[in-house]
């Protein structure tokens, strides 16, 4: 314990050294984890991990009198509250620890109106923004998208025509279909979503939307094979070469992919042109591939693939081999590109700008739905803070017994605490969301494996932080000493559908 304090003051003095190193290397820091199980599906065969995304609508000034075809792409679930913890295997007194767990449960409900939120326990600033929301006005699952397909007039540089700026959120209905892999002509059922997406402030293809009444549709959808998807911890670097699964759909006629995915209705297309046109017969066609990443930048990631990814998987997660999300399909690189090895590769925004995507998403859900004087003392609890003002973090009895001979330590609990947690709420202040996020979880994981060293060798604390620190930087820099001079080139570089090359 006396190392964790002296540790944890350590890490609050060197944290200003950090906002600027990590946030500059950091970035290019490719996070994840595979601690836990992805949820099981209730199917024999292959769990169902994408879903088939219809946007349709109806502009009266159109003359339109019936919602036709707009987008279609694909969507995938993520998961709101964390995972549960893994449980032990079982055993012969199993069957009791269960009795217990609903035990417990059922006595929660009679203590207490609101159901908490899932997950492990947690320290308060850890809880998701969510997981402070009433129950009854949490989901349980984000639908993942890409914004151009929800929303594809905010993308003029994918759809420049001038009749796509008349249409607006209030003409749209949203729609998500699920499909058998194994026979896929047919959907096994349909399911409306609310028409409140959320897009990504900082313009990245990003967006999530609901489920409507999501408590009967989700059982419906876990009966059907669906699979809620979990985000990969911030915790692990990908590696170049190391595999990914693209999962989605190939919306195509007769499987052949290349077609337009935003559709100009049939009543616009004869306002715009005389003459017949024929309605828009495509079907949604599961499609599932393997790439190896090649290249990175902080915004994107590339990976080659066997052929380039069909239109229609735009907004299709991008797994690792342990079935986490590490990302979400952004489109192709131009087959054309000057450089051979990333033409045609797909590219996909990593998991760690989907997590801080998540984050606003959330805390934006609920400044829509507690007051105003609630949401800022929540604030100030995930800043650290108690729930009423100079109200101290409570410690359970247990947790601290036997800790006295360290009250007299220079680096006392509570001015350590203290001075650290003054500093996170600074750096907050002062960084974007993404580099504060980034920053705390460069420091987590170095002071993680400070402790670990400490415990496993011992020596001076100030020495094993500072071996740590350069380790850290060295290892990052050495990753991607190779690829810094293409970084602005995979930033800079166009990314389309089969469309957009089409054309």
């Amino acid at each position: 314990r006396k190392h964790y304090l002296q540790t944890t003051m350590r890490m609050a003095v060197i944290l200003r050294q950090a906002a600027n190193k990590a946030a500059k290397i950091s970035t290019r820091n490719f996070s994840g984890s595979h601690s836990e199980s992805s949820s099981s599906s209730s199917l024999t065969g292959p769990s169902i991990k994408s879903l088939a995304l219809s946007v349709h609508f109806k502009q009266p000034d159109f003359g339109m009198k019936d919602y036709e075809i707009l987008s279609r792409a694909s969507a995938f679930f993520l998961a709101v509250d964390p995972p549960e913890p893994t449980k032990s295997p079982d055993s012969a007194y199993s069957h009791l620890d269960q009795a217990e767990e609903e035990r417990k449960a059922r006595k929660l409900k009679q203590d207490y109106l609101a159901e908490p939120a899932g997950g492990p326990p947690r320290p308060v600033e850890e809880l998701g923004w969510l997981e402070f929301c009433p129950g009854n006005f949490r989901p349980v699952v984000h639908c993942v998208a890409a914004s151009h397909v929800l929303a594809p007039w905010l993308w003029k540089n994918y759809y420049p025509q001038d009749w796509l700026t008349q249409v607006k959120p209030e003409h749209c209905a949203y729609s998500l279909e699920v499909f058998d892999p194994q026979k896929p002509l047919e959907p096994l059922a349909k399911f409306a979503l609310n028409p409140y997406p959320i897009h990504d402030p900082t313009g990245r293809d990003l967006a999530v939307v609901h489920l409507k009444e999501e408590e009967t549709a989700l059982k419906h959808m876990k009966d059907l094979g669906v699979e809620v998807l979990y985000l990969r911890d911030d915790n692990e670097l990908f590696a170049k070469g190391q595999e990914v699964i693209f999962d989605g759909f190939n919306i195509s006629e007769d499987s052949v992919a290349g077609q337009e995915e935003v559709e100009v209705s049939k009543s616009q297309k004869t306002k715009a042109k005389e003459g017949d046109e024929e309605e828009d017969t495509r079907i949604f066609f599961p499609y599932n591939t393997t790439g190896q990443l090649i290249l990175g930048s902080p915004d994107r990631f590339l990976a080659s693939t066997p052929s380039p990814l069909p239109e229609g998987v735009c907004g299709g997660p991008t797994l690792d081999t342990d079935g986490k999300v590490c990302g979400i399909v952004e489109g192709i690189i131009p087959t054309t590109h000057e450089n051979k090895q990333m033409a045609g590769a797909a590219s996909f925004i990593p998991s760690p700008l989907i997590s801080g995507f998540i984050e606003y998403a959330e805390k934006h859900m609920l400044e829509q739905i507690v007051p105003e004087s609630l949401l800022t003392k929540i604030v100030g609890m995930k800043a650290g803070k108690g729930l009423v003002p100079d109200q101290e973090e409570y410690r359970d009895p247990e947790a601290t017994e036997g800790t006295e001979e360290h009250v007299h330590n220079d680096y006392t609990e509570e001015n350590t605490n203290r001075a650290y947690e003054e500093l996170v709420s600074k750096m907050r202040e002062a960084e974007s969301m993404e580099e504060a996020d980034d920053i705390m979880t460069t420091v987590r994981r170095e002071r993680d494996e400070v402790m670990d060293i400490l415990k496993r060798e011992g020596g001076d604390v100030d020495d094993v932080i500072k071996q740590v620190r350069q380790k850290a930087i060295d290892d990052l820099r050495s990753r991607w000493k190779d690829m810094d001079e293409q970084r602005e080139e995979i930033a800079d570089a166009e990314v389309i559908d089969s469309k957009a090359e089409d054309k």
